[in-house]
């Protein structure tokens, strides 16, 4: 009969142990989700902040060249468009050298955000 006990004891041990590893590792995976999506969520909320300023500058600069360029040709119209120009031969450009890196560094940068184990 003690050893009957004894099994029972150790299965009953057992049991509480598993439930207690199981609850554990739920909050451990529950807090490192919590922490990758902050950090995620801060870098997207930061390229948002900076992107928006960055567009700002940009747009009055563009503002600037453009009128800069239409009193140069003595028609204001056409230093719009060769602006408009000017920025979709740079996007061409820019898409075609840079496509590549972009990609290979969001990846790199994701992955070392997901996936590293602490």
């Amino acid at each position: 009969m003690s050893s009957l006990k004894k099994i029972g004891s150790v299965t009953a041990e057992s049991i509480d142990n598993s439930q207690e590893y199981l609850k554990h590792s739920w909050e451990y995976y529950k807090l490192k989700l919590f922490m990758h999506t902050a950090e995620l969520s801060i870098g997207s909320v930061k390229l948002v902040f900076f992107s928006i300023l960055g567009m700002m500058a940009l747009g009055l600069f563009s503002i600037a060249l453009a009128i800069y360029l239409g009193d140069v040709l003595e028609n204001l119209a056409l230093g719009y468009v060769l602006t408009g120009a000017l920025y979709i031969l740079l996007m061409f450009v820019a898409y075609a050298l840079f496509r590549k890196k972009i990609e290979k560094r969001i990846i790199k940068k994701l992955s070392k955000t997901i996936l590293r184990d602490e």
